[in-house]
């Protein structure tokens, strides 16, 4: 990503800022989103042989985010995009993708309150890193009457099959994440 493309995005979040009315209307803010996000599409697309294509690389977009430091004041919205960006494999994103990464992020949080959410969460966090490794939920688990009533070949079993669905949900990092935690809570992952 050119830093013409880098100024070009600022000064258009500058000018949107500035032409915002004081009093707009609710019901038109996702139409809103949904342009500024198409905006931002356009300006971010590739160009192969001197055409742009309807695509962008995903490394553009995370060159993006980690420029606005999202990955600091956003963490977690910035490792769901990082992770979901990891498990595609294409090396570009499709307008629709694009658009789906940011308003639909495939998270129902309708079964917890996030105040009931950050409780529970901090619970396997107990190091207080904004994740946890299976070994910190297994530390936790092996207190529970139901892990204490296993025999040591199903203890065995259960140990492993933990590690590996971690694994499974974050290969790369090997932790949860607050995002994965919910999807997990509201058995989507």
């Amino acid at each position: 990503m050119s830093q013409q493309s880098l100024s070009q995005f600022s000064q258009h979040s500058q000018q949107q800022q500035q032409n915002q009315q004081p009093a707009q209307k609710v019901g038109s803010s996702i139409e809103d989103i949904t342009q500024d996000l198409e905006e931002l599409f356009e300006s971010l697309k590739i160009e192969k042989q001197g055409q742009q294509v309807d695509q962008i690389e995903k490394s553009t977009l995370l060159a993006l985010l980690l420029y606005l430091n999202i990955d600091k004041s956003e963490a977690q919205f910035f490792n769901y995009v990082v992770r979901t960006l990891d498990q595609m494999q294409q090396p570009t994103l499709t307008k629709d993708q694009f658009k789906t990464l940011f308003l639909d992020p495939q998270i129902n949080t309708e079964n917890l309150k996030s105040e009931e959410f950050a409780q529970i969460f901090s619970v396997f966090d107990s190091q207080k890193k904004g994740s946890f490794s299976a070994e910190d939920f297994l530390r936790l688990y092996k207190e529970t009457s139901e892990y204490l009533n296993l025999n040591e070949n199903q203890k065995i079993q259960v140990e492993a099959r933990i590690k590996k669905d971690f694994e499974i949900i974050s290969p790369e990092h090997k932790e949860i994440t607050p995002i994965e935690f919910f999807k997990i809570i509201n058995n989507q992952g």
